[in-house]
């Protein structure tokens, strides 16, 4: 049984990010009530208070973790947008270059605005042709899968030769 890396890469750090989070939240009001508490009381009493400290630490650790959360939040988007693609350009493969957005995204689980986003993504790299059928179908083409029997016929040139 194969078990498929970016899934699991994609989901430990979503994962991660969650709990980050869960920990982030609290802190920070935390850290905040504690700032205040301790620079009011700082002001009664003209005297340096823990609590003031203590709430400034829980305030930038909060920060940090908010901040690494989103980073991972981040991270675990692009596994997703990379698994995505590769899913489609698979399907290409099984459907001989031809497929319409509606059909990647049954075959692939993901939403049709997310399915739609990677096939103009890949058109505006040039490596998908969108064609028009006279119904007004939207086709996206991938040459490469196409007319791939071609690159075998091609004659190899040594890289040397043409420097």
């Amino acid at each position: 049984m194969r078990v498929d890396s970016g899934i699991l890469e994609g989901g430990v750090k979503r994962l991660g990010a969650l709990l980050l989070k869960v920990g982030a939240v609290p802190l920070i009001p935390v850290g905040l009530g504690l700032m205040l508490w301790g620079l009011f009381h700082r002001l009664e009493n003209n005297s340096w208070e823990d609590p003031l400290s203590v709430g400034v630490s829980l305030v930038v650790m909060g920060a940090i973790l908010w901040f690494l959360s989103r980073r991972l939040d981040a991270a675990a988007g692009l596994v997703r947008q990379r698994r995505l693609e590769n899913r489609i350009l698979r399907l290409a493969a099984q459907r001989d270059g031809r497929l319409t957005v509606t059909e990647a995204a049954t075959e692939t689980g993901f939403t049709v605005a997310e399915t739609e986003a990677v096939l103009k993504g890949l058109a505006e790299g040039g490596y998908v042709e969108i064609e028009v059928t006279e119904s007004g179908l939207i086709v996206y083409r991938f040459p490469e899968i196409l007319f791939g029997s071609e690159k075998s016929g091609f004659p190899r040139t040594n890289r040397a030769e043409t420097l």
